[in-house]
Protein backbone atom coordinates (compact mmCIF):
# COMPACT_ATOMS: atom_id res chain seq x y z
CA UNK A 1 0.00 0.00 0.00
CA UNK A 2 1.26 3.88 -0.99
CA UNK A 3 0.84 5.98 1.76
CA UNK A 4 -0.58 9.56 0.90
CA UNK A 5 2.51 12.00 0.00
CA UNK A 6 2.04 15.88 0.73
CA UNK A 7 2.01 17.71 -2.75
CA UNK A 8 6.05 19.31 -0.69
CA UNK A 9 7.44 15.82 -1.29
CA UNK A 10 6.62 16.00 -4.85
CA UNK A 11 9.44 18.35 -6.35
CA UNK A 12 10.40 16.86 -9.83
CA UNK A 13 8.44 17.43 -12.92
CA UNK A 14 8.08 14.88 -15.71
CA UNK A 15 6.37 14.60 -19.36
CA UNK A 16 4.08 11.11 -19.65
CA UNK A 17 4.59 10.37 -23.20
CA UNK A 18 1.86 8.09 -24.98
CA UNK A 19 2.35 5.97 -27.74
CA UNK A 20 0.38 5.82 -31.31
CA UNK A 21 1.41 3.42 -34.31
CA UNK A 22 1.52 4.48 -37.68
CA UNK A 23 2.29 3.25 -40.91
CA UNK A 24 5.04 5.04 -43.07
CA UNK A 25 5.15 4.96 -46.65
CA UNK A 26 7.14 1.71 -46.70
CA UNK A 27 4.53 0.10 -44.53
CA UNK A 28 5.97 -0.60 -41.91
CA UNK A 29 4.82 0.63 -37.90
CA UNK A 30 6.55 3.42 -36.73
CA UNK A 31 5.90 4.57 -32.68
CA UNK A 32 5.33 8.30 -32.22
CA UNK A 33 4.98 9.87 -28.47
CA UNK A 34 2.63 12.54 -27.77
CA UNK A 35 3.48 14.55 -24.40
CA UNK A 36 0.06 14.42 -22.86
CA UNK A 37 0.78 16.03 -19.59
CA UNK A 38 3.57 17.66 -17.20
CA UNK A 39 3.22 16.28 -13.36
CA UNK A 40 5.03 16.72 -10.45
CA UNK A 41 6.44 13.61 -8.77
CA UNK A 42 9.09 12.05 -6.48
CA UNK A 43 12.03 10.88 -8.57
CA UNK A 44 14.68 8.44 -7.09
CA UNK A 45 17.27 6.63 -8.88
CA UNK A 46 17.32 3.12 -8.23
CA UNK A 47 21.52 2.40 -6.26
CA UNK A 48 23.59 -0.65 -7.43
CA UNK A 49 22.83 -1.92 -3.69
CA UNK A 50 18.95 -2.20 -4.31
CA UNK A 51 19.45 -3.81 -7.71
CA UNK A 52 21.65 -6.42 -6.36
CA UNK A 53 18.98 -6.97 -3.61
CA UNK A 54 16.24 -7.56 -5.57
CA UNK A 55 16.25 -11.21 -8.04
CA UNK A 56 15.15 -8.50 -10.68
CA UNK A 57 18.13 -7.89 -13.23
CA UNK A 58 17.64 -4.42 -13.88
CA UNK A 59 19.87 -1.80 -16.34
CA UNK A 60 22.42 0.80 -14.06
CA UNK A 61 20.01 3.72 -15.01
CA UNK A 62 16.67 2.92 -13.56
CA UNK A 63 14.33 4.87 -11.55
CA UNK A 64 11.35 5.00 -9.40
CA UNK A 65 8.49 7.70 -9.77
CA UNK A 66 6.23 8.42 -7.14
CA UNK A 67 3.06 10.48 -8.37
CA UNK A 68 -0.44 11.17 -8.22
CA UNK A 69 -2.81 8.62 -9.80
CA UNK A 70 -3.58 9.08 -13.50
CA UNK A 71 -5.73 6.83 -15.21
CA UNK A 72 -4.76 5.14 -18.22
CA UNK A 73 -1.00 5.21 -18.25
CA UNK A 74 0.46 1.19 -19.42
CA UNK A 75 4.17 0.23 -19.24
CA UNK A 76 3.88 1.17 -23.35
CA UNK A 77 4.33 4.63 -21.88
CA UNK A 78 7.49 6.35 -21.97
CA UNK A 79 8.36 9.31 -19.44
CA UNK A 80 10.90 12.10 -20.10
CA UNK A 81 12.92 13.05 -16.89
CA UNK A 82 14.08 16.59 -16.07
CA UNK A 83 17.62 15.32 -18.13
CA UNK A 84 15.97 15.29 -21.25
CA UNK A 85 16.30 11.68 -21.34
CA UNK A 86 13.35 9.28 -22.18
CA UNK A 87 12.51 5.88 -20.39
CA UNK A 88 9.71 3.29 -20.37
CA UNK A 89 7.47 2.11 -18.06
CA UNK A 90 8.43 -1.55 -17.31
CA UNK A 91 6.08 -1.54 -13.76
CA UNK A 92 3.07 0.64 -12.33
CA UNK A 93 2.07 0.33 -8.85
CA UNK A 94 -1.04 1.99 -7.84
CA UNK A 95 -3.24 2.77 -5.04
CA UNK A 96 -6.30 4.37 -5.98
CA UNK A 97 -7.65 4.79 -2.24
CA UNK A 98 -4.55 6.91 -1.71
CA UNK A 99 -4.83 9.00 -4.84
CA UNK A 100 -1.07 7.39 -6.05
CA UNK A 101 1.13 5.53 -7.91
CA UNK A 102 4.74 4.27 -8.59
CA UNK A 103 6.07 3.80 -11.78
CA UNK A 104 9.27 2.08 -12.22
CA UNK A 105 11.29 2.79 -15.62
CA UNK A 106 14.40 2.15 -16.97
CA UNK A 107 16.53 3.89 -20.08
CA UNK A 108 15.93 2.55 -23.52
CA UNK A 109 17.84 3.63 -25.87
CA UNK A 110 16.66 0.25 -28.39
CA UNK A 111 13.49 2.42 -29.52
CA UNK A 112 13.70 5.41 -32.15
CA UNK A 113 11.19 7.58 -30.31
CA UNK A 114 9.95 10.96 -32.05
CA UNK A 115 7.68 13.19 -29.70
CA UNK A 116 4.77 15.86 -30.60
CA UNK A 117 4.29 18.05 -28.10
Amino acid sequence: MISNVSAGKLRDQIKLLKPSKTLNTSGSHIVTYTTVGTVWCNLKQVTLREIMNSSVEMPTETYTILMRYRPGISQDWCVELPNKCRYRVVSINTDTSAGMMILGVELDNTIIQTVES
